[in-house]
């Protein structure tokens, strides 16, 4: 029933602009809205009279390309019970290279085949899939009042990857981890616009893709709950309603609910605060009825402040660009080949891998092992050992071993949890001797971690030697890998799109080294740092590559 709810709010989405003129000239309008899209308007022609099935289905085709979004042009390209049961809002293909085969007649109908190549889809809240497939249909015409309709359409929209291009961008949406103490953040694709907010909230309407379930969860109430779109007044106030009392919500409920919304909808253009109502009335958090955007900051998804760990001389340091401070209670930790660190708790990996030592209070912890990866502190303060055989999370003192079932049969070659604490991010090398970048959820029972679950692979098939895989935010992984660019870091969004040199508007060349380890600052903007084969750290911001003033670095992370 929610499936088909959410499907209908996507309808909505689509048809919101059903008012325009059925035929006009593509206009252009002032762009305000920051998000780079293309200003041009279209209003595709319907069908003509006359029309062969040819022309039919070419027709419907460029009337899915309308904008703002509507699928009421379309849909008169359509028999009336196509029209009835077509679900455009299901789904998106993103094509190119549409081809058309010959009329073949059939009685009173027609058969004409239809094919292009599908070069990514996109489900109904908006995930990204890429693709690289050619699909081949057959489309049958009946004749309505003497004119040809399509029969038997595709469900979803189909638009060209120019119009893809144009018109779509990427968001986060937001959900919870299962704690309700911050939001994690889901990657999406919607198209920009009047309707954005609304399509926004629709995404999160249904809740987490079922792969994420189990580590996340939602408070805002089921698809069928939503009332109609999602305004924006002139206070630039977005004004979400539900069908269900809501006043009746404990107080932690409510903060929960209002950081979920306004998480999602901060990424829309014009949305500065929203709105909650239920069928009682606006609901009040914190004595307010009008939550402002940055009043829920503290269910952000990252606890970091924005330096990282490096040994410098055989002593601990936590750098950013201008400073280096020593850990309370941690000086000297020796040779290592690797390290991590939050402000209480220190892992280090011995120089020949065998050895993991984590430092909190009282005496530190060791585990032996093989071939230990470099560790990793996430921000619960618990502490990652993975080497050839196991994953290990070390905390308060206890070891613990992970099952990593869905894992089994690939090598791990880096290690990485996200800022968040729900997924997990690898490097591996399968049995074939094959490359994989891999993300997945970390499952928790009673906040504890208990397993990873099932791994999906993340698109990249233009890198190879990928490794010191890192997280940049909740949705995009950075990693040393050679490519188009050479040996360079490389970052891609989870869903497999927007893989690139360096991150999203800085400087995509790293400098004439030799990399060994990267790592990331989390803070208001992502910071890179690079360790080369010298023991010295080349920082990326928005300035540049700059050195920084550290020499004998033996481990950075």
């Amino acid at each position: 029933m929610r499936r088909a709810v959410l499907g209908a709010l996507a309808a909505l989405v689509l048809a919101a602009c059903a008012s325009i003129p059925a035929s006009g000239p593509v206009t252009e309008v002032e762009d305000d809205r920051g998000l780079g899209e293309s200003t041009a308007r279209y209003t595709p022609a319907g069908p003509a009279p006359g029309a062969t099935p040819d022309q039919i289905v070419r027709g419907f085709l460029e009337a899915m390309l309308a904008y703002p979004v509507s699928s009421q042009i379309a849909a008169e390209y359509l028999t009336p019970d196509a029209a009835r049961d077509w679900r455009p809002g299901e789904s998106t293909t993103v094509y190119t290279d549409a081809r058309f085969g010959q009329s073949a007649p059939e009685g009173s109908s027609r058969q004409i085949r239809v094919g292009w190549r599908a070069t990514a889809r996109l489900d109904e809240q908006g995930h990204y899939r890429p693709a690289d497939d050619r699909v081949e249909q057959q489309w049958r015409l009946e004749r309505v009042e003497g004119q040809w309709r399509i029969a038997d359409p595709p469900d979803g929209m189909l638009v060209t990857a120019e119009y893809f291009e144009d018109y779509f961008r990427p968001f986060d949406v937001y959900f919870l981890d299962q704690t309700g103490s911050h939001v994690v953040p889901d990657p999406v694709f919607r198209v920009v616009g009047d309707q954005l907010p609304t399509a926004l909230l629709a995404s999160i309407a249904e809740g987490p893709e079922s792969a994420r379930a189990a580590s996340t969860r939602s408070e805002v109430p089921a698809a069928e709950r939503l009332r109609g779109s999602v305004p924006i007044d002139t206070q630039r106030v977005a004004d979400v309603e539900f069908t269900i009392p809501l006043r009746e919500l404990a107080t932690d409920e409510r903060e929960r609910l209002a950081a979920q919304i306004v998480w999602t909808l901060q990424g829309a253009p014009g949305v500065g605060a929203v709105r909650i109502s239920g069928s009682d009335g606006v609901l009040a958090i914190g004595g307010e009825v009008v939550q402002d955007t940055a009043a829920y900051a503290s269910f952000a998804p990252s606890s970091s402040d924005g330096r990282i760990a490096a040994v410098v001389d055989e002593r601990l340091r936590r750098l950013d660009a201008q400073t280096q401070r020593a850990v309370p209670g941690v000086s000297e930790v020796g040779e290592v080949a690797g390290v991590a660190s939050d402000q209480t708790v220190v892992a280090t990996v011995a120089p020949d891998r065998s050895t993991f030592t984590v430092r909190e209070e009282g005496a530190p912890t060791e585990v032996s092992g093989t071939a230990f990866l470099d560790p990793v502190v996430d921000r619960d303060g618990t502490t990652w050992a993975v080497d050839a055989s196991a994953v290990r999370v070390v905390a308060d003192g206890d070891v613990r071993t992970v099952d990593t079932g869905p894992l089994a049969g690939v090598s791990l070659t880096s290690f990485a949890i996200s800022p968040d604490a729900a997924r997990y991010g690898a490097t591996a090398v399968t049995p074939e001797g094959g490359e994989q970048l891999l993300i997945g959820p970390v499952l928790r029972e009673d906040d504890v971690v208990e397993r990873l679950g099932a791994p999906t692979q993340v698109p990249t098939p233009s890198l190879s030697a990928m490794r010191s895989v890192t997280w940049v935010t909740g949705t995009r992984l950075a990693l040393l890998a050679e490519g188009s660019a050479g040996e360079q870091v490389y970052s891609v969004r989870i869903d497999g799109s927007d893989l690139r040199p360096s991150l999203p508007g800085l400087t995509t060349l790293l400098p004439r080294i030799e990399p060994v380890s990267l790592a990331v600052g989390l803070a208001e903007e992502p910071r890179l740092y690079v360790l080369d084969v010298e023991g010295r750290v080349r920082l990326l911001s928005t300035r540049g590559w700059e050195r920084i003033d550290a020499e004998a670095v033996s481990a950075i992370g």
